[in-house]
């Protein structure tokens, strides 16, 4: 899964769809430039008149762009971190409900400054920025609309997007924030100041979801105090937000650190640590009684029409629960054949499995050395930024997925494939081609640094990203491995049909079991494991379900739809048709929604190829 491609995916969930709301109501703040007593429809005025001052059609749409963008970064501070933009590293952004209505507000004014925009003189390039533009905030109005705005609202957080779990990260040296100067600390410490107010913000959405009878599963709230605990329980040579300390830059002066050291002390442990006992006292007395049994969303009233979209934003698809649960029988059935198959031609062999984290980051690397070369064949188009492999860190690596992808930035910091060495010695853990190929090279790596390395690609393109689109481009880039002879070995091909396609078949059947045909958890799980899923891991893919309705559909429903452009384009072109080309076409507008994606294909097509 691509976690951090937009920005890091739990203080985007915060700052779009986890913020408070309170009883005083809310307040309708304006954008920073703008006159604080302007009304919104005057500000939207103002957009729409900014909009129409270039005469040139491409100028008034990239204007539009820069603005909208530099606006959202504005209120979105964290998104910025991921571009390496610290130029208010001090915020982390504002988690409240005014927050989330002001998304909405900046949607509506920038579809009207869209509008008089002539679309038909744009290039064709343009175009498709234009289209995607349109539908991003088109899906924000769908997003924070009342009916659905309950539910976002309602599901603040949880044990897998948590801002608990993702925070760290902006807060040790080594990671994405900088750590050079006085101020870099400085600024560390203001972040913790919203870390504080967003876990209040966070308390009390979720307290007025549950009084709306919209709550999170009690198997997720049992999971979020666990995670909770360990973060609390670490003791100051290993907690993540004492780091600095532990990291202080040689040009420091004595009396620099002693200050520092005592602010340090003052807010994590005077602030930021009190604030997650608060959150987890919250949820163990007060919020752990009132959580859903462990079923899906269609069990809360409106939970269908909220499913519903679910699979759209995910799928970016007019997809019904009913022809995903369809399509998911018949890929389970068609891919089990096929796992049957290598299973006979393997005998008894097994895979190598690594018992320490340092032997798995060897054999990883020695894997991408298999995989790299081997590259060429397909694609003429390849990051500059280099991809490094390694462990998650400590406090979150029990929680998190087998791997993981996060984005790298030009010039300063590689790509980071991540994975899971946890508790090696008494787990069976190995490599797989598979994975590395989804979340690595060519997967998530090239999809992610292809767009973020072209700079001619509006920058809300370059960063943002559609789930569909890219896990979509994960699970195919997995089965590129069949055409370069990489699982020839049925053992390596076993990896890819169970653990990765066999897999993302099975969740189209359990995701919409859960969330639209009552499906209890149990069930669901019996199924992963009766088409060859771990228990333990059914366990723990279910509970990630059931916080993320439809989110697992995007992976087989974008590789499908990825796998059709490219056998109508191989038809249509016959001697004509070259894969690097078709991949260039691809991934040469960043992440783009599936219906803009063919209509680009479609285009291509019609031209011949070139």
């Amino acid at each position: 899964m691509s976690i951090a491609r937009t920005v890091l995916l739990s203080a985007s969930a915060l700052s779009l769809a986890a913020c408070a709301t309170t009883s005083e109501g809310v307040e309708q703040a304006p954008l920073r430039d703008a006159p604080v007593n302007m009304s919104a429809a005057a500000q939207t005025a103002r957009v729409v008149a900014e909009a129409a001052e270039a005469s040139d059609q491409h100028d008034r749409l990239f204007a539009l762009f820069a603005r909208s963008d530099a606006a959202y970064l504005d209120r979105n501070p964290t998104a910025a971190f991921y571009r390496g933009d610290f130029s208010d590293a001090d915020r982390l952004g504002e988690f409240t409900t005014a927050a989330l209505l002001r998304e909405r507000q900046a949607a509506e004014q920038n579809l009207a400054a869209l509008g008089t925009i002539d679309r038909a003189a744009l290039s064709e390039e343009d175009r498709i920025y234009y289209d995607v533009f349109r539908y991003g905030q088109e899906r924000t109005l769908a997003e924070t609309s009342p009916e659905i705005l309950a539910f976002e609202a309602g599901l603040a957080v949880d044990h897998f997007r948590g801002l608990h779990i993702s925070y760290p990260r902006l807060s040790a040296p080594g990671g994405l924030m900088p750590f050079a100067t006085v101020q870099d600390y400085e600024n560390n410490l203001s972040r913790h100041g919203d870390f504080v107010r967003a876990m209040d913000a966070a308390i009390a959405r979720m307290r007025l979801g549950a009084a709306n009878g919209i709550t999170e599963p009690r198997l997720t709230v049992e999971l979020m105090i666990q995670q909770l605990a360990t973060q609390l329980a670490l003791p100051e040579e290993r907690n993540p937000y004492y780091a600095p300390l532990r990291a202080f830059p040689d040009g420091f002066s004595a009396a620099e650190k002693e200050r520092l050291t005592a602010r340090y002390r003052e807010v994590v442990g005077g602030q930021l640590m009190p604030a997650l006992e608060e959150f987890r006292t919250f949820l163990t007395g007060e919020y752990l009684p009132k959580a859903r049994p462990t079923g899906g969303v269609d069990g809360m009233a409106d939970g269908g029409d909220y499913y519903r979209f679910r699979i759209e934003e995910m799928t970016t698809l007019p997809l019904t629960a009913d022809e995903v649960h369809a399509l998911g029988l018949s890929e389970v059935a068609r891919i089990n054949r096929e796992l049957a198959q290598a299973r006979a031609e393997a005998g008894d062999r097994e895979p190598t499995y690594y018992r320490s984290k340092d032997e798995l980051t060897a054999a990883w690397y020695a894997l991408a050395e298999r995989v790299d070369p081997k590259l060429d064949a397909l694609f003429s188009d390849f990051p500059e930024t280099q991809l490094e492999i390694k462990p998650y860190e400590e406090y979150r690596e029990a929680f998190n997925l087998a791997a993981s992808y996060m984005s790298g930035k030009p010039g300063a910091r590689p790509g980071t494939f991540y994975f899971s060495g946890y508790n090696p010695t008494e787990r069976d853990l190995s490599p797989s081609i598979a994975l590395y190929m989804h979340e690595g090279n060519p997967g998530h790596h090239f999809e992610t640094m292809l767009a973020i390395e072209n700079e001619d690609i509006p920058a809300f393109m370059r960063y943002g990203g559609f789930t569909a689109y890219s896990e979509g481009w994960g699970l195919y880039a997995e089965s590129l491995g069949y055409e370069l002879g990489l699982y020839d070995d049925p053992l390596d091909r076993i990896g890819a049909l169970a653990g990765g396609e066999l897999l993302r078949a099975v969740r189209l059947v359990v995701d919409t079991g859960m969330h639209a045909k009552g499906w209890s958890r149990e069930r669901a799980i019996e199924y992963m494991v009766e088409n060859g899923q771990p228990r333990d891991f059914a366990e723990s893919e279910t509970a990630r379900y059931l916080v993320m309705p439809a989110q697992a559909l995007a992976y087989k429903i974008g590789e499908l739809k990825i796998k059709e452009l490219r056998a109508k384009a191989a038809a249509a072109l016959g001697d004509d048709f070259d894969v690097r080309d078709f991949h260039a076409q691809v991934l040469g507008s960043g992440d783009i929604p599936l219906p803009v994606l063919e209509a680009k294909i479609d285009r291509w097509i019609a031209a011949g190829g070139g």
